[in-house]
């Protein structure tokens, strides 16, 4: 007899968000002197290597990129030896006026006294146009940073010395407009704990639009760059998420996706790691003949970093594959959809009451039923005298099989009966109970 058709599909953790760019530095446990040498991901736009890939990757609590993977280390560059600059290009370059955040953990080992940058935006073919550039300065026993929107000398230090050895978190935010030149702004946040979900109003550094005499703005945002500079700082990059609004960069991050069948039922689980804006996720279903079609709605959690866990269950359904997935829906009306799982449901054939076990019992048991067919079900409990001791269940319910527990904990030691009435049909089966 078949019990339980259980068919479960898990995929690997997923976002629902349309991220321009996300890098983890998840390429293996060896570190390598050169990522260009290990990634194809990363291009070197200028000098001879590097930086490097290391193995050990960074963590902020509470950040969705955070202890994933490796990270990327940054030194002084040495012209002919380490000098290398890199760049990672978006999905997409941006060519109309938005905003554009790029958020990454940085954690510095060293810095010179004379400011030098070491991350910054550029095009899609970044050749030598670089903005939103970021600077560090040596600072006696920590250090501070700067900012420039383009080629221009930096903007006055932060008012915040941080710490060496202790990883920040840093947002970037560049306002794009290719519609007037000199016209755009950089702006920057650090965090040293937490993670604001919403864009918090006080930036530590801003830097308005200049004018002329460094250089047009571009006509496209599209790739974000590590440099390594004569002094550039020493330290650890990771966790590069970059989105056009702040909240894209913490996704609704699906984490799982599970499918599981018993009788004419189909029983969906997922969990999130994080989700921002979730107004929900709308199930749909497909047939080998048919087209997508919702079938159901489960409201999500709006915006929050706790992990949730969430349940569908799709009811009397005939036999045959049915394909399923989420589509998320954002309070804006923004959607994206999941990877697909797919069950087979085979309804029950036969009418079955399965042997108690175990048998003998003391005090509790277990009894397996199947139906076919919906409908009232019901299975008492009688003594050897034909008197009804208890009855178990006396419900409705689906086409499918069942496991349900029997605990004899006020009943004499003895032989007693189990009796499966539904539909019409009742099966019998004897049970010994032994104290």
């Amino acid at each position: 007899m078949k019990k339980l058709l259980l068919i479960i599909f898990l995929i690997a953790p997923l976002s629902f968000s349309q991220l321009l760019m996300e890098e983890n530095f998840n390429y293996g446990t060896s570190d390598n002197p050169d990522i260009t040498a290990l990634t194809s991901n990363w291009i070197r736009h200028s000098g001879a290597q590097g930086p490097a890939y290391v193995a050990a990757g960074l963590t902020y609590a509470g950040y969705p990129a955070s202890g994933i993977g490796g990270a990327l280390s940054f030194t002084n560059g040495s012209s002919g030896v380490n000098d290398g600059d890199v760049h990672r290009r978006f999905t997409d370059s941006i060519t109309t006026a938005q905003n554009i955040y790029a958020f990454f953990m940085v954690r510095l080992a060293s810095a010179r006294a004379t400011a030098d940058y070491c991350f910054h935006l550029g095009p899609y073919t970044i050749g030598t146009i670089f903005r939103g550039r970021v600077f560090f300065r040596n600072f006696g026993s920590g250090y501070v940073v700067g900012l420039s929107k383009s080629t221009e000398t930096r903007t006055e230090d932060s008012s915040v010395v941080f710490n060496f050895n202790q990883t920040y978190l840093f947002a970037l935010k560049y306002i794009f407009n290719p519609a007037a030149a000199d016209d755009d702004q950089v702006v920057l946040y650090v965090y040293e704990n937490g993670f604001p979900l919403t864009e918090p109003g006080t930036p530590i550094l801003t830097i308005g639009p200049i004018g002329t005499g460094v250089g047009s703005d571009p006509v496209n945002i599209g790739s974000f760059a590590v440099r390594q500079g004569t002094n550039s700082p020493t330290g650890l990059v990771d966790g590069i998420r970059v989105g056009t609004d702040w909240t894209s960069t913490i996704p609704v991050e699906l984490t799982s996706f599970t499918a599981s069948v018993s009788g004419n039922n189909v029983l969906l689980k997922w969990n999130t790691a994080s989700e921002i804006n979730n107004a929900g996720f709308d199930i749909e279903r497909r047939t080998t003949n048919s087209d997508w079609k919702k079938v159901g709605f489960v409201s999500g959690a709006g915006t929050t970093t706790e992990k949730l866990s969430y349940s569908f269950s799709d009811r009397n359904l005939g036999n045959g594959k049915y394909q399923y997935r989420l589509k998320q829906v954002d309070f804006n009306g923004t959607f994206e959809y999941s990877n697909i799982v797919e069950v087979d449901v085979v309804s029950p054939a036969k009418f079955e009451l399965e042997q108690n076990y175990p048998n003998p019992f003391n005090p509790s048991t277990s009894i397996s039923f199947t139906i076919p067919q919906s409908g009232n079900v019901k299975i008492s409990v009688y003594n050897l005298l034909g008197q009804e001791v208890t009855t178990l269940v006396n419900e409705y319910r689906e086409a499918g099989t069942y496991n349900i527990e029997f605990n004899a904990v006020n009943l004499n030691s003895g032989v007693y009966l189990y009796k499966l009435e539904s539909n019409g049909l009742t099966l019998t089966k004897k049970m010994t109970l032994l104290k």
